[in-house]
C-alpha cells in the first residue's frame, strides 16, 4: 500500500512526462499544405504526406491505415485510429521511411505494426490496445520518441525476431512514456544497438506478475543503451534479461543515470554480462538491487537504497558506489576490484562472497551491517588494505578458509567480534597471510585471529583494546608474531 503522502500514478506519469519532454497533446503544428486527406480506412500505395482529417473507427483487415510504399508521412491531428478487425496502423515490409506523428492509437488488436525500415513513431498516443501497442516486426532503425504507450493489454513496445526477417535492431525509443502495460513495458528479442533514454517507464506488469518488466531482453542482446530514465514500481524487474539460447549473455550494456526503484523484483535482473558499464544510477527499494554475472564490466557510482549487489564478478572493476540498507551478496569475485566503495547499516554483512580469487580490496569503507563488515569462504591470493571497517555487529573482516592474502593498512575498529579472524582450511591445508600495518582496536573480540594458518606473518599492527585479547590464534600456530603494538 502506498505511502498517504506518495504520489498518485496520475500525477508520477504527469511528472515523467514533463521530465521526459513530451510535446502537450492537443496542439499540434499545421499539417504539410501539400498533404493528402484521410477521412476512413485506407491503404497508402504512394509516397507523400497525409492528414488525417477526422477520427476512424472501421472494422478491416489488415489494418484500418496500411503503408506499402516508402516516404510517407501520415499526420493525425490529434485524430483517433481505431480498428476492431486487425492492426490500427501497419508499415509492411518495403514500406520505409514512414513517420506517424500526432495520432491516437487504440484497437482491438496491434495499435502499431511496423515491419518497414527507418519508421519514426512521433508524439503518439497509444493505449487501450487489445494485444500489443507498438508492434515492431524485425523494421529496422525505428525511432519511438515523444509518445505515450499505457494500458495496453499485452506488450506496450515488442520487438519481435522472425526467421525470415531478422530482428528489430537499432530501435530507438526516447523521450516517451510506457506505463501499466498488461506484461512488460518494452520487449526485445535478440536485438542488437537499441537504446531507450529519458523515458519514464512504470508500472508494467499489471495482467502478469511473473512477466511484468519495465524493459524485458529475450536471448542474445548487443550494445544496448539505458540512460537516463525512470524505472519505476514495475511489478517484476525494472530491467530483466532471459533466455533459451546455448548463448546467454548480454553483451555491451551501457546502463547510465537511470533512477530504478520500487520494481517488485530485481532493478536490473540478468543472466551473464561482458563488457558492462553500469554507472551513475540510483536502485531504491526494489526486491533486490542489481543482479548478474558480470565479466569485464565496470560497476560504478552507483547508490543502492535498500536493496543489494548480487551475482559474482569476473575480471570487472566495482568502484565508488554507495550502499544503504543492504550490502553486496556475491557467489564469486575473481581477479576484479572492489575500490572506493561505502556500505552503511547492511541489513546483514556488509560485503558477502562465497569464493574470492586474486583480487582487490581497496579503500572502502564499511559500518553499522548487522552481520560481520566482509564475510568470505574461500579466499585466494587477494590483496586487502586502506579499508575502514567499524561498527559493525559482526566480525570487521572474516575469512572462513584460505590462503595467500595480504592485509595492509586497515582500520578495523568497534566491531562486536574480532578485528580481523583469518583461518586455513584444516591441519593438512593451512592458510598464510601476510597482516602488517592495520589497526585493530575497541573489537568484541580478538584484535586479530588466526585460526589454522602456518607460515603467516602479523607484524607492525597497532592492537589495542580489543575485549577478547589482541593477537590470538587456534589450531596450528606456527606464525611470525612480531614488532606489533599492543595497548
Amino acid at each position: 500500500m502506498a505511502r498517504e503522502d506518495s504520489p498518485s500514478r496520475r500525477d508520477v506519469l504527469k511528472a515523467g512526462a514533463a521530465a521526459a519532454g513530451l510535446a502537450a497533446w492537443g496542439s499540434f503544428p499545421a499539417a504539410a499544405a501539400d498533404a493528402t486527406e484521410i477521412d476512413g480506412g485506407t491503404s497508402i500505395t504512394e509516397p507523400g504526406n497525409y492528414v488525417l482529417t477526422e477520427d476512424i473507427d472501421v472494422s478491416r483487415g489488415p489494418a484500418a491505415i496500411d503503408v506499402s510504399a516508402s516516404n510517407v508521412t501520415i499526420d493525425g491531428q490529434g485524430h483517433t485510429v481505431s480498428n476492431d478487425a486487425g492492426e490500427c496502423i501497419s508499415i509492411f515490409v518495403g514500406a520505409d521511411n514512414v513517420t506517424v506523428k500526432n495520432t491516437r492509437v487504440s484497437g482491438d488488436r496491434n495499435g502499431f505494426l511496423v515491419a518497414g525500415n527507418d519508421a519514426t513513431l512521433f508524439n503518439n498516443l497509444v493505449s487501450g490496445n487489445g494485444r500489443s501497442g507498438i508492434l515492431l516486426s524485425a523494421g529496422k532503425r525505428t525511432k519511438i520518441e515523444a509518445c505515450v504507450v499505457r494500458e495496453n493489454s499485452l506488450i506496450g513496445i515488442s520487438g519481435s525476431d522472425t526467421e525470415d526477417r531478422g530482428s528489430a535492431d537499432e530501435t530507438t525509443v526516447f523521450t516517451s512514456v510506457v506505463a501499466d502495460n498488461g506484461l512488460e513495458g518494452i520487449l526485445l528479442r535478440r536485438t542488437d544497438d537499441a537504446a531507450v533514454e529519458r523515458c519514464l517507464v512504470s508500472g508494467n506488469g499489471t495482467d502478469d506478475a511473473t512477466r511484468g518488466h519495465g524493459i524485458g531482453l529475450i536471448d542474445r542482446t548487443r550494445d544496448l543503451r539505458l540512460a537516463n530514465n525512470q524505472l519505476l514500481s514495475n511489478v517484476a524487474d525494472g530491467v530483466s534479461f532471459r533466455t533459451r539460447d546455448a548463448e546467454r549473455t548480454l553483451f555491451g550494456l551501457n546502463a547510465v543515470g537511470n533512477a530504478v526503484a520500487n520494481n517488485g523484483s530485481a532493478g536490473f535482473g540478468f543472466h551473464d554480462l561482458v563488457n558492462a558499464d553500469v554507472e551513475q544510477n540510483v536502485f531504491a527499494r526494489n526486491g533486490r538491487g542489481v543482479e548478474g554475472r558480470f565479466d569485464r564490466s565496470h560497476i560504478r557510482g552507483n547508490q543502492f537504497v535498500d536493496n543489494d549487489f548480487s551475482g559474482a564478478c569476473v575480471h570487472s572493476l566495482v568502484r565508488e558506489n554507495g550502499f544503504v540498507g543492504d550490502g553486496v551478496a556475491l557467489n564469486a569475485f575473481a581477479h576484479s576490484e572492489f575500490l572506493e566503495n561505502t556500505i552503511i547499516g547492511s541489513s546483514q554483512h556488509g560485503f558477502s562472497t562465497a569464493f574470492v580469487e586474486e583480487s582487490t580490496f581497496s579503500s572502502n569503507t564499511i559500518v553499522g551491517s548487522m552481520g560481520d563488515g566482509v564475510w568470505t569462504d574461500e579466499f585466494f591470493g587477494n590483496d586487502v588494505r586502506w579499508n575502514n571497517l567499524s561498527g559493525n555487529s559482526g566480525n570487521g573482516f572474516t575469512t572462513e578458509q584460505g590462503v595467500g592474502s595480504t592485509f595492509k593498512f586497515n582500520a578495523v575498529t568497534g566491531n562486536d567480534g574480532d578485528g580481523l579472524s583469518l583461518s586455513g582450511f584444516d591441519n593438512d591445508d593451512p592458510g598464510t597471510y601476510l597482516v602488517r600495518k592495520n589497526t585493530t582496536s575497541a573489537n568484541g573480540g580478538a584484535g586479530i585471529l588466526l585460526i589454522d594458518t602456518v607460515d603467516s606473518q602479523v607484524t607492525r599492527n597497532r592492537v589495542c583494546a580489543n575485549a577478547g585479547g589482541s593477537i590470538e590464534t587456534q589450531g596450528l600456530a606456527d606464525n611470525v608474531i612480531e614488532n606489533n603494538q599492543i595497548c
